[in-house]
């Protein structure tokens, strides 16, 4: 009958071990696949968002370069002569000049009023953005900007022409009917011409980005290394005007370029409309995509258009399939291994189980002297070794327990009664000294003109001494939690100061703050933070009793990770041999009643918590320097 009830329990176990291998297995399989797929679709995204900004740092390259050159012609005194004497020959001649070296496609001189000093002469410019910029403010200006048809024309119907893109519907388009885009977006700068102060002209400069190739290419080459997935190039770079195709290494299958194919309403919508970057797969004219979309902005800081980086899904399903196979194998010999070893384990595991199941069930019985008689060999016998051990460790503990039991509830006992004890004591030191503050006030209002009245005014003095000595030794004991917040450090200083310098201790202290911009935010206790502030402030000012200059600077370390505060005084310092003790409870060099030592300590242990530093520099007579960093 033990036999039939063993041999079931082993089948059991053999079957149970089996559901779990494969439960576990499929599990695995299922969250592996998850975890795998969500993985590399964030290396993905992760790696494509880092692809666009090295194509915007291209794209905003290009327009540095034709900036430079620009600003290289208008600053010539020459050109500003040839402004000024209308030599249109030699203005002719630079533009042309700059159209062939650095490949400009649109060039114009305009006079201070915005008119064209060459080619179709007396020709406003002003509906340019940046040009009238330029007018408007005297400084350069550059960026992109769309190009109405009638400028593309100042430049020669062949550009104007050549610009023109016909627009191609697209699944998913805008319902918004477009049949040609006759407008051009373009690289632009214009750089002012001055005369001594006076501004005389400017020089505008354009590159004509509508079905031009050389741009998107570079980007391809440069990002992507030209490389291609099953003739496909890998990845691939757009530039839209509006929600239209006008550059593009994107093709159709014909190997022809999708100029004037639309972008989808729902990338419209997140990049145009809500001027925001985009990040997701998009399947691209007959492609899936990883794909990132970001907007273009003209000078006037409007979105006029769309800048796009994508790489070809393939690449991350490849990479994907690849893995799970690597992983699906995995668990399967996991599996098969797992299975023989736990045959194995479990034929050999069920006599030295039986045999602890008796005696266990013994020991739950309250017989604390059996044992397991029978000896085994290997692990199962260091176990059933271990577990006679076990059994005669508790028979001891459960001696030992009994024996400390007593004394555990006499030391409760002793613990509560000197909680009481401290919880009294507070109540009563308290209550008195508040009964003493309120009497002696009183009895000092009613003689205050009396022989007694600087006895009295003694009493209040002391005893309000008392009371904070009782209060700041309670803060400084306690332990509160941190309410962590994120938070700017200039702003801290900049409320807290701001309280302070109404009070009557800085009456006679020049206050600066001297604080970096746009510091990075930290994570903050902002109310211990002022808190620690606030006590070095007051102390810098009790070290100027004659008045002084108090400075509060900070500055960010980039390179350490850090913020660094300083608060610095001009007053009396701190002698050399107390340097090392002005962090210590209850140490001060205050007079008697001018404070209690707990100020520096307190605002030490706010930093500590804070995983910051707190140091000192001082030299008598000259200052003293609090320097507190704070990590990032």
């Amino acid at each position: 009958m033990g036999s039939l009830f063993w041999g079931k329990i082993k089948t059991r176990l053999v079957a149970s071990f089996l559901a779990v291998i494969i439960v576990v297995g499929v599990g695995s399989i299922l969250i592996g696949r998850k975890i795998i797929e969500d993985s590399i679709v964030a290396q993905a995204q992760d790696q494509v968002k880092k692809h666009l900004d090295t194509a915007s740092y291209i794209y905003n390259q290009d327009v540095a370069l034709i900036t430079t050159s620009l600003k290289h012609v208008a600053t010539s005194k020459r050109m500003a002569r040839a402004i000024q004497s209308r030599n249109i020959s030699y203005i002719s001649n630079v533009a042309e000049y700059l159209k062939q070296h650095f490949g400009f496609d649109l060039i114009h001189v305009t006079d201070a009023t915005g008119r064209i000093l060459t080619g179709s002469a007396g020709i406003p410019l002003n509906e340019l953005s940046c040009l009238r910029h330029v007018l408007e403010n005297g400084e350069i200006c550059y960026g992109s900007e769309i190009i109405p048809r009638n400028i593309l024309l100042t430049g020669g119907k062949e550009l104007a022409d050549n610009s023109i893109v016909e627009v191609i519907s697209t699944p998913h388009e805008r319902k918004v009917k477009k049949g040609k885009e006759v407008r051009a977006l373009a690289q632009v700068a214009a750089c002012p011409v001055y005369e001594g102060k006076r501004l005389i002209g400017v020089i505008y400069g354009a590159h004509i980005l509508n079905k031009k190739k050389d741009l998107v290419d570079r980007i391809k080459k440069l990002v992507f290394h030209d490389e291609k997935i099953d003739g496909f190039e890998l990845g691939t770079a757009t530039i839209f005007l509006d929600d239209v195709r006008i550059s593009t290494n994107v093709r159709r299958e014909d190997g022809t370029r999708t100029i004037g194919t639309r972008v989808s309403r729902e990338v419209y919508h997140q990049v145009v409309e809500k001027e925001k970057l985009w990040l997701d797969k998009a399947f691209v004219v007959n492609k899936w995509y990883i794909s990132a979309y970001q907007p273009i902005y003209d000078v006037t800081k409007r979105v006029i258009g769309i800048f796009y980086v994508g790489v070809l899904e393939e690449k991350y399903l490849a990479l994907r399939r690849k893995t799970m196979l690597y992983f699906v194998v995995l668990m399967v010999l996991t599996g098969i291994f797992s299975i023989i070893l736990g045959n194995y384990l479990i034929r050999n595991i069920i006599r030295p189980i039986r045999d602890l199941v008796d005696v266990s069930e013994d020991v739950a019985g309250g017989n604390l002297d059996t044992q397991v008689e029978r000896e085994y060999d290997g692990e199962l016998g260091q176990l059933t070794r271990t577990f006679n051990g076990m059994v005669d460790a508790i028979k001891e503990r459960d001696r030992k327990l009994k024996e400390n039991t007593e004394q555990q509830i006499l030391q409760s006992e002793k613990l509560a009664s000197l909680g009481r004890l401290a919880s009294g004591v507070a109540h009563e030191i308290n209550n008195p000294l508040t009964g003493i503050l309120t009497y002696s006030s009183l009895l000092l209002e009613d003689l205050e003109e009396s022989e007694y009245a600087e006895d009295i005014k003694v009493i209040v003095n002391e005893t309000m001494r008392c009371r904070n000595i009782v209060r700041e030794l309670l803060d400084f004991a306690r332990e509160t939690q941190l309410q962590i917040q994120k938070a700017d450090l200039n702003v801290i200083i900049t409320e807290t100061m701001t309280l302070l310098k109404r009070t009557y201790n800085f009456q006679n202290i020049q206050v600066v703050e001297d604080l970096e911009p746009e510091l990075p935010l930290l994570n903050l206790d902002i109310n211990q933070i002022k808190s620690a502030v606030s006590n070095l402030a007051v102390n810098a000012a009790d070290a100027m009793p004659s008045g002084g200059r108090l400075l509060l600077s900070t500055r960010f370390e980039s390179t350490q990770e850090r913020i660094v505060l300083n608060v610095r005084d001009d007053g009396t310092g701190i002698p050399e041999e107390n340097l090392k003790r002005i962090f210590d409870p209850f140490f001060t060099t205050k007079a008697t009643g001018k404070g209690t030592g707990l100020g520096l300590a307190v605002t030490y242990g706010i930093i500590e918590r804070h995983g910051g530093k707190i140091s000192v520099e001082s030299e008598l007579e000259k200052g003293t320097t609090f320097i507190i960093e704070l990590p990032i």
